[in-house]
């Protein structure tokens, strides 16, 4: 996933210009960090690192290139790299587009490879061309099926635990809601709501009046609401995957008040949901975009030839009450909050993973100063 198709239809990028470097490697153009350090003076012996995109148009993609560039462009002066390069395939999502992109991608004899994969299935072979040719590859954002690949993403079910859990606790453990799933009929979701039903049946006080399918996009959502709203009873709460701004949208049309959501993690949602003085149980949850940052930590610390395990599970971002001051004033509409991994808590939160102990915590903006 990250909820593959899920995210194509949510907002532009979090800066102007982030978008402007990103688009113009969208298609396959030279990236931002390839024209500055392109030379043999600056890019000799060090590594050079790829990413490849399989989808652009978001929000959550825009702020997960933005990210990576501005990490690996200080890499860069640092001189841990020599040059990095982004390719987002163009289209919607299509694999044939993305592995077109790769095999273009490994002419150019990247050190390491990073792909944010618009399949699980359909990217096999070039990944495989690309192991086979010495390349370190780090998947991330979904699972991948390419055993030579390293995987690095967020817990699914841990998404859906903390939609559910925080709004429930939030509305007291009773009263009627509305589930809005995902993409219906992918991996991802389909464990996202099997998760759902299992807390959902921990807690008999509740109701699911209705469940539709917002597919973690607001726009969906709003409209998926909108049409069982004069159908169902009041409504405390409605459990989704980061459609939370549409959704309280839909209540807001139908002159209902807006109950406990489940918000999009951007600066839009969480400012909405600060001045409106929301303080019902609302959370919101989203995987991490900083994926891509520390994707880039992974294949500088496999080309140093440390320990990494094959899987790695990242921690998800969730914005509770308590901390909505502090990551709404450091977001832009359009920007989705994204844990700042550097090196370090990488390699922090590597250990916690081959020991089996508490996921790192990397510091929101006020703690980050």
């Amino acid at each position: 996933m990250h909820m593959r198709p899920s995210r194509r239809s949510w907002r532009i990028a979090p800066a102007a210009l982030a978008a402007l470097a990103v688009l113009t490697a969208g298609c396959g153009s030279t990236g931002a960090g390839d024209s500055a350090a392109g030379t043999a003076a600056t890019g000799a012996g060090k590594p050079f690192i790829a990413l490849s995109n399989g989808f652009i148009g978001n929000g959550w993609r825009q702020t997960m290139i933005a990210k990576f560039e501005a990490a690996a462009e200080q890499a860069r002066k640092d001189g841990l790299i020599g040059k990095y390069k982004v390719v987002n395939a163009p289209g919607e999502n299509s694999a044939t587009e993305q592995v077109a992109q790769i095999k273009s991608l490994l002419l150019q004899k990247p050190d390491a490879l990073l792909i944010d994969p618009s399949s699980p299935t359909a990217l096999k072979p070039v990944i495989q061309q690309a192991c086979t040719a010495g390349v370190k590859v780090v998947v991330f954002d979904s699972a991948i099926d390419a055993p030579c690949a390293h995987v690095l993403q967020n817990s699914f079910a841990d998404w859906a635990t903390q939609a559910a859990k925080p709004l429930l606790d939030g509305i007291g453990g009773k009263g009627s809601v509305i589930v809005s799933r995902g993409v219906v009929g992918s991996q991802p979701e389909a464990e996202m709501y099997e998760t759902t039903k299992k807390i959902l049946a921990e807690h008999p006080g509740v109701k699911t009046v209705a469940t539709v399918t917002g597919m973690c996009d607001g726009a969906t959502a709003q409209k998926a609401v909108l049409g069982v709203l004069s159908s169902v009873p009041k409504v405390d709460g409605v459990i989704g995957c980061g459609d939370g701004y549409g959704v309280a949208q839909a209540f807001a049309t139908a002159g209902k008040p807006v109950p406990a959501v489940t918000f999009e993690t951007n600066g839009r949602a969480l400012n909405y949901w600060k001045d409106n003085k929301i303080d019902n149980g609302s959370v919101a949850v989203m995987s991490d975009p900083g994926q891509s940052v520390a994707a880039l930590w992974e294949a500088l610390d496999l080309l140093d030839g440390r320990d990494v395990p094959k899987q790695l599970t990242f921690p998800i971002v969730l914005v509770e009450q308590k901390d909505l001051d502090a990551w709404a004033g450091a977001l832009k509409p359009d920007e989705y909050a994204a844990w700042p991994w550097t090196r370090e808590l990488f390699r922090q939160q590597v250990e916690a993973v081959k020991s089996g102990g508490e996921p790192v915590r990397p510091p929101i903006p006020s703690a980050a100063g």
